[in-house]
């Protein structure tokens, strides 16, 4: 697979998964009345008993997540980078694990979900630290890669803090996630020459 084919696969998956992510909470969102976008978790709507659950775990969490998975897979390779590729790539299997239906008690199924979404945080925030902290790659990679990461611990700490509730911390960290997806993938896409061991 020559580069430019590389960079396009990647770039394609990031935005497929941002774009039916996005697409899919406000479709199923609007479709659940009991649903708030502001005061709920995002896993509510896959709950146990919610409207549509089982199709929304199965397109918001598991192809979301593959879609991830791919992408976080091509990205790193793309950086010649095998451990990062796994970091990202195990990110997105983390998110499909997510689907895994919550019901918000300390039942054995919320105990995977909730481990699914920490181990996959994990992962992708060592791929974010292994992207900054990597001489060889673009300062516009590593750049990206250490704000994110300082957004995504400020968005946890604030909640700890007590600077606003759990419900809220879980949009900002998916905020920031497909943010970073999303302009990731579009630079992949948008920009024609770069260098990856000073590549985009």
């Amino acid at each position: 697979m020559t580069s430019i084919n590389s960079k396009n696969t990647a770039g394609i998956l990031g935005l497929l998964a941002v774009a039916i992510f996005l697409g899919s909470l406000v479709f199923f969102g609007i479709a659940n009345r009991e649903f708030s976008f502001w005061d709920d978790f995002i896993s509510r709507l896959g709950a146990k008993g919610a409207p549509n659950a089982l199709v929304w775990n199965l397109i918001g969490f598991v192809v979301v997540g593959i879609l991830l998975f791919g992408f976080g897979l091509c990205y790193g390779l793309l950086l010649r980078d095998r451990l990062l590729a796994v970091l990202l790539s195990f990110f997105g299997l983390g998110f499909a694990f997510i689907a895994s239906p919550v019901d918000f008690s300390d039942s054995e199924v919320s105990k995977v979900h909730v481990l699914a979404v920490c181990l996959g945080l994990a992962c992708w925030l060592l791929g974010l630290s292994r992207m900054g902290y990597n001489p060889q790659l673009s300062q516009k990679i590593r750049n990206r890669a250490n704000v994110t990461a300082v957004l995504l611990l400020a968005a946890i700490t604030g909640h700890v803090l007590g600077g606003w509730a759990m419900p809220m911390t879980h949009r900002l960290v998916f905020g920031i996630v497909f943010g970073w997806t999303a302009i990731t993938s579009l630079e992949l896409l948008l920009v024609k020459e770069s260098s990856d061991q000073k590549t985009t």
